[in-house]
């Protein structure tokens, strides 16, 4: 696993390395888990905040996803099923970057339903709770 993080970290640095010069020195960073992040830095370290980025699979001309980055630079999306993707995020002054990366297949499901138990037992449940409380109440009733 391991190997595969850091091969893939050298495929990212070698294609980063023969990007064109037009790219105003914003330094993208890619991870990715249940999301793609993408974090973009200009060369100063300063984060590459609240501008516009858009991310295209593969062969599609319209982008899956258009918006902007957070305070901290991130554009984040779930890739899906495409696994290799075209991002670009831009100022209106020219600074940006254009990148194209693959991306490990990730279901684009929506939260797991929590675990809850079936209405049936809740049924029993709330029976065995009126008919207890009524016992119990007898039970007083009938101390007095």
């Amino acid at each position: 696993m391991r190997r595969q993080i850091l091969s893939g970290f050298l495929l990212l640095w070698l294609m980063l390395a023969v990007m064109p010069a037009s790219a105003h020195e914003v330094q993208p960073t890619v991870a990715t888990g249940g999301a793609v992040i993408v974090q973009l830095k200009y060369a100063d370290g300063n984060p590459f905040a609240f501008e516009a980025f858009e991310a295209t699979p593969e062969g599609a001309e319209i982008p899956a996803q258009v918006g902007r980055t957070d305070a901290q630079g991130r554009a984040v999306f779930i890739p899906g099923e495409a696994k290799r993707w075209k991002f670009k995020a831009y100022t209106p002054d020219g600074h940006g970057v254009s990148l194209t990366f693959d991306t490990p297949a990730i279901a684009a499901a929506g939260p797991a339903p929590a675990d809850a138990p079936a209405r049936s037992s809740l049924l029993l449940l709330g029976l065995s709770l009126l008919l207890g409380g009524f016992g119990l109440y007898q039970l007083w009733i009938r101390k007095k």
